[in-house]
């Protein structure tokens, strides 16, 4: 599996959640707000993590290879 189908796939998974949480949570809008802008901003932070790991993984490769 390539690591973008993945990473694509949790972005996907990260978003309904975060739609089903809206439409089903039992706070009021200003705290779902707040703690859905909390997610996603981990989930921005974990995936540029993940892409600059990636990153570094293929320079890597790219030097051993040359």
């Amino acid at each position: 599996m390539r690591s973008g189908d993945f990473l694509a796939g949790v972005l996907v998974g990260a978003l309904i959640g975060a739609a089903l949480g809206l439409v089903f949570a039992p706070e009021p809008g200003e705290e779902t707000r707040e703690r859905v802008a909390e997610k996603a901003r981990h989930l921005k932070e974990a995936a540029t993590e993940r892409g600059r790991s990636i990153l570094r993984k293929a320079e890597e490769e790219e030097s051993e290879d040359s």
